[in-house]
C-alpha cells in the first residue's frame, strides 16, 4: 500500500469514527457547514461510503401544501451525499456536477425522514452517488443520484482530522 493510500485509509477511519461519536446528536451544535446546521439532522449510521441521517420536517422546509418542499429534498440528499464523501478519506472535497431527482411520495411538516447517501463508484476524478429519502414507515419519498468531481479544495474537517494524527 502506498503512503497516499495509507493516508486516505487513516483519514477515512478517523472520519467514520468521528461521525459515529456524533450519532443521535443535533448537527446544529457541531462544527459543520451552515446548511448542515440549518437542516439539523442526526447521524444514524456511518460506514465507508454510506451515511444515514434523520431530519425533522419543519415549517420552513415546506411548500404551500404543508409538504416537504422538493428543493429541500434535493438539498438534504446533496448534503448527505457530501457528508458521505467524507467517509472515503480523500483530502480534496468532491463537488456535485449534476443531480437527478425523482419525487415519489410525500411527507408532512412535523414528520421525520431518513436520508441515505451511498457512494456507488469511485473513479479517478468522478464519484457517483445515490441518495434516497424515506419516511419513518420506510416508504420511499424520493431518490436522487449525483456525479461529483474530486477537487483539490481542502475542507476544514480534513484539516482537523489531519491535525489529530500529529
Amino acid at each position: 500500500m502506498s503512503n497516499l493510500d495509507e493516508e486516505i485509509k487513516k483519514r477515512s477511519e478517523k472520519m467514520i469514527t468521528l461521525f459515529n461519536t456524533f450519532k443521535n446528536q443535533e448537527l446544529k451544535n457541531l462544527p459543520v457547514p451552515p446548511f448542515t446546521k440549518w437542516a439539523n439532522g442526526r447521524i444514524i449510521k456511518a460506514e465507508y461510503g454510506l451515511m444515514e441521517l434523520e431530519f425533522e420536517v419543519r415549517p420552513e422546509m415546506s411548500n404551500p401544501t404543508n409538504l416537504l418542499h422538493g428543493g429541500i429534498q434535493c438539498a438534504l440528499m446533496d448534503d448527505v451525499i457530501g457528508i458521505t464523501t467524507a467517509t472515503l478519506g480523500y483530502k480534496g472535497f468532491p463537488i456535485s456536477i449534476d443531480f437527478h431527482i425523482d419525487f415519489l411520495g410525500k411527507v408532512e411538516v412535523g414528520e421525520r425522514v431518513r436520508v441515505i447517501g451511498e457512494i456507488i463508484r469511485e473513479g479517478k476524478n468522478i464519484l457517483h452517488a445515490n441518495a434516497e429519502i424515506r419516511d419513518m414507515k420506510n416508504k420511499l419519498v424520493s431518490t436522487g443520484n449525483s456525479n461529483l468531481l474530486r477537487t483539490q479544495f481542502i475542507p476544514d474537517y480534513v484539516k482537523t482530522a489531519d491535525k489529530l494524527e500529529k
